[in-house]
């Protein structure tokens, strides 16, 4: 794993989620669909860690009135 990745994925998470807690969370535990469905950690360990950032980057990026959310593992109905 890059020396950092993780902190630098941390901190565009947090221009997303101020809360250092759920970030945290989100960083260990949230799987991700759209990129496999490993969570942001396991993705930092297998050295794509960029893939997360850039992911969080588009969101921060998306024109409109709603302010972006940290992406969620989608929950079967």
């Amino acid at each position: 794993m890059r020396q950092g990745i993780v902190r630098r994925v941390a901190d565009v998470a947090l221009r997303i989620e101020p809360d250092r807690s759920a970030v945290l969370e989100w960083i260990l535990h949230t799987p991700l669909p759209s990129l496999g469905g490993q969570t942001t950690f396991e993705l930092a360990c297998d050295g794509q860690g960029e893939r997360v950032i850039a992911l969080l980057n588009a969101l921060l990026l998306q024109p409109g009135a709603a302010a972006p959310r940290l992406p969620q593992a989608r929950v079967p109905h």
